[in-house]
């Protein structure tokens, strides 16, 4: 086994903003924070891109190279890391430094709404562990909260980076995989909440009589969320209102077909 080393720690890390948003008018919260969820993504999919590039797996890693930099433009890691691959350098195993993604669980839950879970104490209990270098216990953390909580994405993405800091490759591959695929059902899932809490926003508007913030909150739920046929039904009243019956006909067509 590798001597044990301490993952590099910087204070970016979970410096997440303070709800400080006009709810009647602008932003709502959860609109402050949706760019995490791409951050994380991209952090994911770098330690992929990394982790295909020790195995031998240069086509993979090259895919999930682009694939972190879809997800954040500005990943100086990733780019990094693309012009490395492209010259096809020869290395050591380098674990990723890019801190726009949130490290712990709790902070961010609270500030989106959602309640902490059990996974979400035993993943940040995890996280002190492997920030402290023992790998042996952080993994016994992770280990217990993808038991409790099969589908959370951050202890499956922690225990990668123990496996990865453990030169067990293989097993961080699978991880990681594992962790994407479950970070884009939560961003879904992001964009369909977000989504809603727009309409709702929306319908208050309507019955004001606030017309034109009533659409202007039903498009962003449709931008939040294609597939809305709520929004696309109330943004259709919404014209008709306005005496725009040729825009209210377009989206009560397009609610039939979403």
């Amino acid at each position: 086994m590798p001597p044990k080393k301490k993952p590099d720690k910087k204070s970016a890390y979970d410096t997440l903003p303070q709800p400080s948003c006009n709810e009647q008018l602008g932003a709502l919260p959860n609109d402050l924070f949706h760019h995490y969820y791409h951050y994380q993504a991209s952090a994911q999919y770098l330690w992929l891109a990394e982790t295909c590039l020790t195995l031998g797996a240069h086509e993979d890693a090259i895919f999930a190279i682009n694939k972190a930099l879809f997800q954040d433009h500005f990943n100086a890691a990733a780019l990094a890391l693309k012009t490395e691959i492209s010259q096809k350098n020869t290395r050591s195993p380098q674990a990723p430094i890019y801190h726009k993604h949130t490290l712990t669980d709790a902070r961010f839950r609270e500030l989106v709404g959602e309640p902490p879970s059990e996974a979400t104490r035993l993943h940040d209990k995890g996280i002190s562990a492997y920030s402290a270098g023992d790998f042996t216990a952080a993994l016994a953390y992770f280990d217990t909260a993808t038991a409790i909580e099969p589908d959370h994405s951050n202890s499956y993405f922690s225990r990668a980076k123990c496996f990865f800091a453990l030169q067990r490759f293989e097993r961080a591959e699978h991880d990681l995989r594992k962790a994407i695929r479950l970070s884009h059902m939560r961003h879904d899932h992001y964009h369909r909440s977000a989504s809603a809490a727009h309409l709702t926003r929306g319908y208050s508007f309507l019955r004001q009589g606030q017309i034109d913030l009533a659409i202007a909150d039903f498009s962003k739920a449709l931008d939040l969320w294609h597939g809305s046929t709520a929004a696309f039904e109330a943004r259709a009243q919404a014209y008709l209102q306005k005496g725009n019956e040729t825009l209210a006909n377009e989206d009560r067509r397009r609610a039939k077909i979403s």
